[in-house]
């Protein structure tokens, strides 16, 4: 079964190959590139769920519409409910823990960076997040500030409503992360590194990589 392990290593491979192909500062500009694209096309789905469902793009849409969920105990957070803000702390990472065992931390560290604010940008909703520790810069947990409100029994009312119809599976993402990587390294003129990421995706989740 594809799931965070895999997708999570799928990305450390990719963001080492480019760093194997490249020098350092276009190895970094194209992971970039590649993360953002990624993060902004899961961001914009979410955006047009919440808008089908007429629904306004605040936070409570935002936090109602994530597309992933993992195994039971693979991550681990608390969210808090304030009265200007939403606040996420996550103390187990299911993502950070593969790359920690699989010895990769030096590339996962670019999805930390850049994933979340990209899906923020991709939903285009009224507030900001802030991030004011992430394990991907060495601290002990992760947390993420949203600057507006969240309504707690909307949020979960929603969720329940939607059901598992809100979620994709990992192979899905998995794909995506992959197409993205591909896309951007052939329009940067890199065709061999894009082969060597099918190559990676196809090796890791034993699908077949079609366009």
């Amino acid at each position: 079964m594809t799931g965070i392990r895999e997708h999570a290593l799928l990305y450390a491979y990719i963001a080492g190959t480019v760093l194997e192909d490249c020098d350092q500062e276009k190895g970094e500009q194209l992971i970039q590139e590649i993360t953002v694209s990624y993060g902004v096309k899961r961001g914009q789905r979410m955006r047009a769920k919440a808008l089908e469902n007429g629904e306004t793009l605040d936070i409570t849409a935002y936090l109602a519409h994530g597309e992933w969920q993992g195994e039971p105990g693979e991550n681990i957070s608390t969210m808090a409910y304030r009265t200007d803000s939403a606040v996420s702390a996550v103390s187990r990472c299911a993502w950070h823990d593969t790359w920690h065992k699989a010895g990769m931390e030096e590339y996962g560290r670019y999805y930390c960076r850049y994933i979340d604010q990209a899906l923020c940008e991709g939903f285009g909703g009224s507030f900001r997040l802030q991030i004011p520790q992430s394990m991907g810069r060495g601290d002990e947990r992760c947390e993420f500030v949203w600057s507006q409100a969240a309504d707690e029994k909307a949020v979960s009312a929603r969720r329940e409503s939607l059901g598992e119809g809100r979620i994709l599976p990992f192979s899905f993402h998995c794909h995506e992360l992959a197409e993205c990587a591909v896309m951007t390294l052939r329009k940067e003129g890199f065709p061999e590194t894009a082969e060597k990421v099918i190559k990676q995706y196809e090796k890791l989740t034993g699908a077949s990589f079609e366009e």
